[in-house]
């Protein structure tokens, strides 16, 4: 399937279930709520007066979070004009600048260059269909000595899913990154869990750690850290064993 297509199936995907996904309340921000959790906030640093991208980017919440924390031009990118939509009203409430754009992370607009900060977070990874030429554009993007940020579900836990206090089966595959729909519903956005009506379908995939750092190296980036970390309630019923294994990871890297 072709990537066009792909991403015209995920976006009819994404548009059927926009409107139970709207974020943190505009209170949220005013009360002085930030979007990003503080691991992520040290892998990110300082972004005063900096450029920022944030591909998958849903209704925004980081990015309105990016500019309460100083950023000068923030843009984010997403597939669904709902979601979109969604951010711009309450960045507008909010008095905030904040550009919110329709597009594809895999196909993006060439005059989105000369960024300090990329950022892609909380299932985003996974709706790239080819990663190698992601990493590519991705790089070019960036000014020398900008970073990119990858904050995200880790692989192993997505292809493992909770049978009871301390079972575990594997239900996709670690190797083959080609996933059509969820055979572990709990993967799927928070949203869809005990829908019954169906879905258009979509594609999503998962990509293991060594093809992450491969394809960003390939991209001529350089690897400054890779944390894996626990998030027990990811593995919900797992029990104490939850706290061994990994379930999200932050990746930062480096245009030279």
């Amino acid at each position: 399937m072709e990537t066009a297509e792909i991403t015209s199936r995920n976006r009819a995907y994404w548009e059927a279930i926009a409107a139970g996904r709207t974020g943190e309340p505009v209170e949220f921000f005013r009360a002085g709520g930030c979007a990003l959790e503080d691991r992520e906030l040290a892998a990110i640093g300082d972004v005063t007066g900096q450029r920022t991208l944030h591909l998958a980017c849903s209704v925004g919440d980081e990015d309105l979070s990016l500019a309460r924390l100083g950023a000068a031009e923030v843009v984010g990118v997403d597939i669904s004009p709902t979601h979109l939509a969604t951010g711009r009203a309450k960045a507008a409430e909010l008095g905030l600048r904040v550009d919110l754009r329709e597009g594809d992370l895999t196909a993006l607009d060439p005059a989105l260059t000369g960024f300090d900060l990329v950022l892609i977070s909380g299932g985003g990874l996974c709706w790239v269909p080819e990663l190698e030429p992601w990493a590519a554009t991705v790089a070019e993007r960036l000014v020398p000595g900008g970073r990119l940020v990858i904050s995200e579900h880790h692989p192993l836990w997505e292809v493992l899913t909770v049978r009871g206090t301390g079972q575990l089966a594997v239900t996709s595959d670690y190797l083959d990154p080609h996933r059509p729909g969820y055979h572990d519903p709990r993967k799927a956005p928070r949203v869809t869990w005990g829908r019954t009506e169906p879905l258009p379908d979509h594609t999503s995939f998962v990509w293991s750690l060594g093809r992450v750092v491969t394809a960003l190296l390939g991209a001529g980036l350089v690897i400054r850290s890779l944390e894996e970390y626990a998030q027990p309630e990811l593995y919900d019923g797992l029990g104490p064993a939850a706290d061994a294994l990994p379930a999200c990871y932050l990746l930062v890297a480096g245009r030279p």
